[in-house]
């Protein structure tokens, strides 16, 4: 019926103007388009006004009636493992809805993951008993609407479920997280990767093995991964061999970033697993990364190669180099920061092998004496540093790298 009267007001339209000029139908044409477009602009504005008060609404029901509760579960107060009647009595709830179902209406389900998240990760840097996090999620319905919109939800509803479930720390499906990584959408297949971090298997980490993350590593990744490596190091599950990883890559970029987790990691055990990698690689940035790696953990085997690859390298590796040896700090590698002074005419090499002699234990201090006292004049400014109270103080070589959370948050706690 619609239809039929559309059709009858367009060959209305046309007979009446079928006698105007060109120019004047098409003046109407646009005027007419014009107005239906501001009618239809019209409309969006006022339904999506009223979508947002209900929304507001809404928002404001569920804290009234639950964010006593929810204030509770996340409070000192809760320290311990609740039971059910506990969490309702909490909620301000009587013992009827045992075993019921709270929230009926998705919408209300989503209202409530959404006002707890919000609480969950802006409001505490203490996290209180996860047991009783689930179990209320579990008793409101929370669990099984997350997991059912990650996986039946559009890309955006998938998105902020996966959000959810990886900040309450709850189970997804293994095969929904396998659909999940087959998305088209890439920040989607990101955060179905990093679902399965917490699996207490390596064979749940393979993704980081193919050639999708070899490409699209991103600094993203590097801050996601290190969140979730501390989780998995929490629970006292063992880190996977990331020098294993950095072998199976061919991108420079996620080569070093797994190089760099190593030493924020301390896994000291898996060194000596970079040697093939840094004899083989003409990767600059990657033979640097692995330098300060095995500088950071302290790991000698490597003094040899690295006092046999100096002088070959380009000045910005070898000052990596230089500072790698000055961690390691066994005293074999005083002659090769002596011809890191002296063999190379790059005024920024020079001031770090000076630097690094300084460094090196009472040995180098006495060379680094020893080399001032027979400096030529030209050689002097080098020196200067040392002899400044205020540039002396960022003489000192920095001793570790590792991971260390300045604050627990929901995403490393």
């Amino acid at each position: 019926m619609i239809l039929a009267y559309f059709k009858y007001l367009l060959t209305y339209a046309f007979s009446r103007y079928d006698e105007y000029p060109f120019e004047t139908k098409v003046a109407i044409i646009i005027t007419s388009f014009s107005t239906i477009m501001i009618i239809i602009m019209q409309l969006n504005m006022f339904f999506g006004s009223i979508r947002r008060k209900n929304k507001e609404r809404l928002r404001n029901s569920i804290e009234y009636k639950y964010g006593m509760g929810m204030a509770w579960i996340l409070s000192d107060d809760a320290d311990y493992i609740a039971s059910s009647e506990t969490i309702l009595e909490a909620f301000g709830l009587d013992q009827n809805y045992l075993g019921k179902q709270i929230l009926k209406k998705d919408v209300e389900k989503k209202m409530f993951a959404d006002v707890f998240y919000m609480d969950y990760i802006t409001e505490k840097s203490e996290l209180s008993k996860i047991e009783n996090i689930h179990h209320m999620l579990s008793m409101f319905g929370i669990s099984e609407f997350l997991e059912r919109e990650v996986s039946l939800g559009n890309m955006r509803r998938i998105s902020d479920s996966l959000h959810k479930l990886r900040a309450f720390k709850l189970q997804v499906s293994p095969w929904v997280v396998n659909k999940l990584l087959k998305a088209k959408n890439l920040h989607v297949q990101r955060l179905a990767m990093y679902t399965t971090i917490m699996s207490s298997s390596d064979s749940a980490l393979d993704y980081f093995e193919t050639d999708f993350f070899d490409k699209h590593c991103c600094i993203r990744d590097e801050i996601e991964l290190a969140y979730s490596l501390q989780r998995r190091r929490r629970e006292g599950l063992k880190l996977p061999n990331l020098a294993r990883w950095a072998h199976i890559q061919m991108n420079e970029r996620t080569q070093c970033m797994f190089v760099r987790l190593m030493r924020r990691f301390n896994l000291v055990e898996y060194c000596g697993e970079l040697k093939d990698l840094f004899k083989e690689s003409k990767k600059k940035k990657l033979i640097e990364e692995i330098s300060r790696t095995w500088g950071y953990l302290h790991y000698v085997d490597c003094e040899p190669m690295l006092i046999d690859t100096l002088m070959s390298q380009p000045d910005d590796t070898k000052v990596a180099i230089m500072h790698a040896m000055t961690r390691l700090g066994t005293g074999k590698s005083m002659n090769a920061l002596l011809d890191g002074f002296h063999n190379t005419t790059n005024p920024h090499v020079r001031y770090e092998a000076i630097r690094c002699i300084y460094n090196y234990g009472k040995m180098g201090r006495a060379m680094f004496y020893k080399l001032e006292k027979e400096a030529t004049e030209a050689d002097r400014k080098y020196f200067a540093f040392f002899n400044n109270p205020i540039t002396l103080e960022k003489i000192r070589l920095d001793k570790e790298q590792a991971y260390h959370p300045s604050v627990e948050t929901v995403f490393n706690g």
